[in-house]
């Protein structure tokens, strides 16, 4: 019997390229630095410092730097005190003697009074000792305190506004200050006026800045049209066409100088 052997032999295969896959370590590397913005002022902040300027000049109870009568703690007023002085004591005092034998005089006692209350020591005895003040300040006195030495330190046309607006000051030369500053700022922008004009103008300046400072106050206005056509003494349609466009400009200058100064403000705050 024979057998026969058959060898076969695979196909060559063909060379494949193998990839490996290895984990790949980075040193870890810090993302670069975000810009740095300051917060803006926002109308929420102005807002804010209009109320806080109006209770630290008005509210009572505060520390009031602005005032002379309170630049002294516990200042002694003799005008408010009753004349204790001993009337037995006044007329020995009130004899005065002549000279050759003459009879004494004798002064007015309210004289003898005066000139011994000025010159005689007073002594007084303490029955309760006041370990405290019996009306002690607010928390917000020394910030309040504050916000009135800045505005106090402003420039002229910061501070007139200012005071007049949220300090409710009496003093002339605040009002006349911010209606002369409006003016500055707004007078260019109207050109050149015959001088019944310009006299008319230069009052709705002075009407503009009451407006202001009612508005900024409790958001109400203060002049409608109809009472200005009246204070000018002209007609509701000469008002409208050549009036109403120089109000609402003058509007617009006073908001911008209320704004600048109460950034002013926040800003010399902030730095101190």
């Amino acid at each position: 019997m024979t057998f026969s052997l058959e060898i076969r032999h695979p196909a060559p295969v063909a060379l494949v390229d193998c990839y490996v896959l290895e984990e790949l370590r980075l040193d870890p590397v810090d993302p670069p630095p975000a810009r740095y913005r300051a917060p803006g002022v926002t109308c929420l902040d102005l807002q804010w410092l209009r109320e806080r300027l109006v209770f630290a000049f008005v509210a009572p109870g505060d520390y009031r730097e602005d005032l002379p009568e309170q630049a002294r703690t516990g200042a002694f007023d003799p005008t408010r005190t009753r004349d204790a002085f001993p009337r037995a004591r006044a007329q020995e005092l009130a004899e005065c003697p002549l000279e050759g034998g003459e009879a004494p005089r004798r002064l007015p006692l309210d004289y003898v009074a005066s000139l011994a209350r000025d010159t005689t020591r007073v002594t007084f005895s303490e029955t309760r000792r006041k370990k405290a003040s019996s009306n002690p300040l607010p928390p917000s006195a020394f910030a309040d305190a504050r916000l009135v030495r800045i505005v106090g330190a402003m420039g002229a046309d910061h501070r007139h506004w200012l005071r007049y607006a949220y300090a409710d000051s009496k003093d002339w030369s605040d009002e006349a200050g911010a209606v002369a500053t409006l003016w500055a700022r707004v007078a260019p922008s109207f050109g050149k006026l015959q001088g019944k004009t310009l006299q008319k103008l230069k009052g709705l300046a002075h009407l503009a800045v009451q407006h202001g400072k009612q508005y900024a106050n409790n958001g109400q206005e203060l002049y409608q049209a109809a009472r200005l056509a009246e204070l000018l003494g002209v007609k509701t349609s000469n008002y409208d066409q050549h009036w109403r466009p120089r109000w609402q400009a003058l509007l617009a200058g006073l908001q911008a100088l209320d704004e600048e100064a109460l950034r002013a403000v926040l800003a010399a705050y902030d730095n101190h």
